[in-house]
C-alpha cells in the first residue's frame, strides 16, 4: 500500500510538471542594437506566447559601455496590448555619455510586473 501511494504521488507530481505551460510570456522574434555617437537604437519585434492578453507593455533597454558605465531607457510599445499570438514592433533610443557600446540588454515590463519573462535571442 505504501509503494502504491508513493507511486501515485510521483505520477501526480509528474503530471503537474508536464501540464505546466511555459513560464515565458513573450518571445522576441528579432532585434538589433545599433550604436551611434552618444547612444544606441534598439529595434525589433516581439510576440505574446502566453495564453492571456498582456496590457500596458513597455520595452526597456540597458546599454553597457566601457568601465561598466550604463544607460537605460524605457518606452511603451506601439501596440501596448497584445492578445495571445499577436506581434508588435518596438523601437527605443538610449542616450549615453560614452561613445562605445559593449553590450545591449533588453526586457519588457508593465505597471503590475517588474519584468515579464521573455525569450530574448542575441541581437543581430
Amino acid at each position: 500500500m505504501k509503494r502504491f501511494l508513493v507511486f501515485a504521488g510521483a505520477l501526480i507530481v509528474a503530471g503537474l510538471v508536464v501540464a505546466q505551460t511555459s513560464p515565458y510570456r513573450l518571445r522576441v522574434l528579432s532585434w538589433s542594437c545599433q550604436s551611434f555617437s552618444r547612444g544606441a537604437l534598439i529595434q525589433g519585434m516581439v510576440r505574446n506566447i502566453s495564453a492571456r492578453p498582456l496590457q500596458d507593455l513597455r520595452v526597456s533597454a540597458r546599454i553597457i559601455g566601457p568601465g561598466l558605465r550604463m544607460a537605460t531607457n524605457s518606452v511603451p510599445l506601439q501596440d501596448r496590448n497584445l492578445l495571445p499570438g499577436e506581434t508588435a514592433r518596438f523601437e527605443l533610443r538610449v542616450r549615453t555619455n560614452f561613445d562605445t557600446v559593449s553590450r545591449c540588454e533588453l526586457w519588457f515590463r508593465n505597471p503590475r510586473v517588474i519584468q515579464i519573462a521573455t525569450l530574448v535571442p542575441n541581437p543581430r
